[in-house]
This record gives C-alpha cells, sequence and structure tokens, in this order.
C-alpha cells in the first residue's frame, strides 16, 4: 500500500512568501499564526522574489491570525489579523503561560525578537507586542524553555546570520541577556532546549555542525558533531521521551538521537528535500512533522524503524513551515496539520490520519 497522502481541506493566501505557521496551543480553536517573508524593491511587493536578492530590497513581513473555521460546506481559512513587520525567519508560541500570559515570540530579519501577548477578548486585536531584543545581525531562530516546566521567568534562546547564539531571560515583560557566544563560523540556523533539562541547548548552522551546549558551564560545546553533511537548519528535543533529538538538514536526512551519546543518530530517514522544520506530534510521540523544502511536507513514524505515514504533496514552492493544530475535536481521529510554503505564498491545512489506520512505509514520494 502507499503511502497516504491527504487532501487540502483550504487554503489561504499570505500574498508574502510564508515561511513559518505556529497553531495557538491555548484551547480548542483551530487558530494559527503565519510568518512571511518578502524581499522589497522600490516599494513593489510584486517583484519576481526568486530573481531579487538581498543586497538590492528590503525585508519585509507580515503576522497573520487566522482561524480554521469548520462550516456545512467544509472548511474555510479566515483571517483575523495582520501585523506589519520586518521579515519572519521563526515564530514559536510558549506553550506554558508567563504570569497568566499566552507568549509568542517571533525572530525577524532585522535583528529582532519580539514577544507577543494573546488577548482572547479580540480577534482583530488578538496579539499585543509586549516587548523586544534587538541584535545587530538577522535573528533566524528562537525556542521557548519551558515547554515541560512552568516558570514565571523563561528562558528564550536565539540564534543569528552571524553565527552567535543568545540566552534571553524574559521577566516583568522585559528581556535580559543572559549570554551570548559564537556558536557557529557560519549563519547559525536553528537553536533548541533539551525540555527536559533545559540548562542544555542545541544548535545548528550552515557550517554543517550540530553542536550541544550547557549554559551552566560556558561557551565550549559539549559536542561538536559532523553526522550531517550540509547546514543543519532543524532540532527540536521530543516533549514525550527524555533523551530523544530529532534534527534535519540541507542533506535531506532526518536524524533521531539518544542525547545520552551523541556519537551517531540511533535512526535516519532520507525525506528527498533539505528538512528546514520539524515538529514532534502533541500526543503521539513517535510522530514527526517535516517540512522538507523541495519535498512537500511528511510525517514520520520512528516508533521502530524510521518509516513515512503520510505525505502532503500539495504545495508548489520551498515547503518551510509546518505544525499540528493542538487541539483534536472530539469524534475526530485525525489530527489537524497547517503547512506552508514560500514563492506561491499559501497555507494549506489537512488532516493526519490516525497513526494506528495507515502502515507506515520506507521512503517518502518525491516532488514532479
Amino acid at each position: 500500500m502507499s503511502v497516504k497522502t491527504p487532501q487540502s481541506l483550504a487554503t489561504f493566501d499570505t500574498e508574502y512568501c510564508a515561511d513559518s505557521l505556529e497553531f495557538y496551543p491555548f484551547d480548542d480553536t483551530q487558530r494559527f499564526l503565519v510568518g512571511t517573508y518578502q524581499l522589497l524593491k522600490d516599494g513593489n511587493a510584486q517583484a519576481n522574489q526568486e530573481e531579487l536578492t538581498s543586497s538590492d530590497a528590503t525585508r519585509v513581513g507580515r503576522i497573520y491570525v487566522c482561524d480554521a473555521v469548520d462550516t456545512d460546506s467544509g472548511m474555510r481559512i479566515i483571517e483575523r489579523q495582520r501585523i506589519e513587520t520586518s521579515a519572519i525567519f521563526d515564530i514559536k508560541w510558549s506553550y506554558n503561560a508567563v504570569e497568566g500570559k499566552h507568549l509568542a515570540g517571533v525572530a525577524c530579519a532585522d535583528g529582532s525578537l519580539a514577544i507577543y501577548s494573546a488577548n482572547n477578548q479580540s480577534d482583530a486585536e488578538f496579539l499585543n507586542p509586549v516587548c523586544t531584543n534587538i541584535a545587530s545581525s538577522m535573528c533566524c531562530s528562537l525556542d521557548w524553555s519551558n515547554r515541560r516546566l512552568t516558570t514565571n521567568t523563561p528562558h528564550v534562546v536565539t540564534s543569528y546570520s552571524d553565527g552567535q547564539l543568545q540566552l534571553l531571560e524574559l521577566t516583568e515583560s522585559s528581556l535580559t541577556e543572559v549570554c551570548q557566544w559564537q556558536g557557529h563560523d557560519l549563519e547559525a540556523w536553528i537553536a533548541a532546549f533539551d525540555y527536559w533539562t533545559p540548562d542544555v541547548v542545541y544548535s545548528g548552522g550552515d557550517d554543517a555542525r550540530l553542536k550541544g551546549w550547557d549554559t551552566r558551564i560556558g561557551p565550549h560545546p559539549v559536542f561538536n558533531s559532523r553526522r550531517h553533511q550540509a547546514g543543519v537548519c532543524s532540532i527540536q528535543s521530543n516533549f514525550h521521551r527524555e533523551h530523544m533529538l530529532a534534527t534535519g538538514s540541507y542533506d535531506e536526512h532526518v536524524f533521531v538521537w539518544d542525547t545520552r551519546n551523541m556519537r551517531m543518530p540511533v535512526q535516519e530517514f532520507n525525506v528527498g528535500g533539505g528538512v528546514w522544520r520539524l515538529k514532534w506530534h502533541p500526543s503521539e510521540p513517535t510522530l514527526l512533522l517535516v517540512g522538507a523544502m523541495y519535498n512537500g511536507f511528511h510525517v514520520l513514524d520512528v516508533s521502530e524503524k524510521v518509516a513515512c505515514s503520510a505525505s502532503f504533496m500539495d504545495h508548489t514552492s520551498i515547503a518551510y513551515g509546518a505544525d499540528w493544530c493542538q487541539a483534536q475535536r472530539s469524534g475526530s481521529e485525525d489530527m489537524l496539520v497547517g503547512t506552508c510554503s514560500f514563492y506561491d505564498h499559501v497555507v494549506h491545512v489537512w488532516h493526519n490520519p490516525k497513526a494506528h489506520v495507515v502502515p507506515a512505509h520506507d521512503a517518502c514520494p518525491v516532488s514532479q
């Protein structure tokens, strides 16, 4: 039997190139944020994005707040709010409230890390700015330390285009630097916490290095892996299972590691495209959502031998942003997924079949 290929339930045109998507994790709505990245030349947002270079254009972006709404005639995506920003590389929610607030971090090309607070009483003003940290190079990624451990003073780790990594603490609606260090020789595409031991940070860079850092002992890596053969651009700690880490690279491979031994991954899988985004399933510990750039989006099952259980191939451009909806509607065996792609500036929402319904396979489809 072939790999399951879900159908799109609804689409949304983001106008600007789309590269990040995050579902709101705090209630049973199907609300999500989309981040965009556009090169603007002479004020023209319609210029051919594939021909422009960053040296002759301004980077602009936009945050969308959208709802995937079930109707009698099917699902619709409704825009609730838009916020003009610098070009966006990454968006991530704090999965635990901070002093009663639901917070999202946004990493931007102007070097800013912007923190927003959610207001559930207003759709049109759902996101409101809280504070901002500015660095001298592009902010490529962020992660929150409190995925498993509740605290009112969470740390945020950020990575930058000059290879720097920065650890910040959020206190009383302001960001304070804890430490900053040179992590990589080229762009540091990704930084992520070990959610079980948030003093430990992982990072990946365009230098093809995957590194681990213990922030208690200073700017010296506890490991420096060269197992990936190209730039490392995605990392996520498994918040269900301690010691399980997923990483992805432009080399088209997803590695699953036991963090107690980082010399060699315990599993690996070629998804046929550079791995820009990795997201563990909200409730199934061994399902992993993968944004595979030039080869669509895939769901991997890493329970035994890693295999592909579903692939969504409707995007016609670079597959970047992806997330699982955190709310599962009663009576549904399928989990809603949102994905977005770059030059075609489109969002799709689709259902991933329940894990036990579809057998997994040892290869992903190839984009035509």
